[in-house]
């Protein structure tokens, strides 16, 4: 299938991130962002990803134009609670792509196979303009959980690759950044790379890639917003389509292999398996013992 270009113009007046940048082909939208000069809700969109990143050093690859990657950059003005913005991150493509749901904490899954993943990963503030978030004012959330990937930091204030308890306030911008923060989407649209992936050309899903960045891109803005707001609602529809709740799973924590059923996600979302939490973790779920 020929890929079509994305409308970048189209993309700018449709969405209400601060800045919105395209290149043509990158090794990783996420490494390119928490490098150089960005200012606070800066977007990178790319054709083609050639040494893209996944979740637990899992590589993510895909022939150019065949998926929407894009990452966008955050710079909050403290680091104390940053787990649930991936899980907002993974609602807003659910929010999107109809029938699709997620598998804890943000694997979006399409027809059982996944469509869609996301990494989050922080570092030093480095160099940045300080340019607003367009139509949110940010304020304090208290959160706990959820998977980053760290780059090393210049100073001592953390070195973990799960942030399990830190504040991430991404306010006004008239306080200095505590840290970069960039989230990377990477939505498969007309070719799954792997056989347990799958993408929306093969659900008969529409492909337009434009009018897929509009829409998720503007989801997660939403899903930000209720985020820093500390709306409840974010972990209520977050819960909604959480496939992993009320499944058998095995879930590959950093403490240990745990085998269980998930009882349900924490309003800072860890995973409850069997009543104990866990906010770290390759979930897999376990299919039906045969009768």
């Amino acid at each position: 299938m020929l890929a079509v270009m994305l409308d970048i113009s189209r993309i700018r007046a449709a969405t209400d991130w601060a800045e919105i940048r395209y290149v043509e082909e990158v090794e990783s939208t996420n490494t390119a962002l928490m490098q150089g000069e960005i200012s606070h809700g800066t977007v990178l969109l790319t054709n083609s990803q050639t040494a893209g990143k996944g979740r637990l050093g899992r590589a993510w690859t895909a022939p150019a134009g065949t998926q929407l990657t894009f990452s966008v950059a955050l710079l909050p003005e403290s680091l104390a609670t940053v787990g649930t913005l991936p899980l907002a991150a993974g609602l807003a493509v659910t929010d999107s792509v109809p029938g699709s749901v997620l598998k804890w904490p943000n694997d979006v899954l399409l027809d059982g196979k996944k469509l869609c993943g996301i990494l989050a990963e922080a570092g030093p503030v480095g160099s940045f303009k300080a340019a607003p978030f367009k139509s949110a004012e940010f304020k304090s959330s208290e959160f706990k959980s959820g998977e980053f990937k760290s780059n090393e930091f210049k100073s001592n204030e953390f070195k973990s690759s799960e942030f399990k308890s830190a504040e991430f306030k991404a306010g006004d911008q008239d306080l200095a950044p505590a840290a970069r923060v960039v989230l990377g989407v990477g939505i498969n649209v007309t070719a799954a790379p792997l056989d347990t992936a799958t993408c929306l050309a093969d659900a008969a899903l529409p492909t337009d890639r434009t009018d897929l960045a509009i829409s998720v891109l503007s989801n997660l803005h939403r899903r930000i917003r209720q985020w820093h707001d500390d709306d409840p609602a974010l972990l209520e529809d977050y819960r909604a389509v959480c496939s992993s709740i009320g499944q058998d799973v095995r879930l590959e924590a950093p403490t240990g292999v745990v085998t269980g059923t998930v009882r349900g996600v924490a309003d800072d979302g860890r995973i409850n398996v069997d009543g104990d939490y866990y906010s770290a973790g390759d979930v897999i779920h376990l299919r039906p013992a045969k009768s």
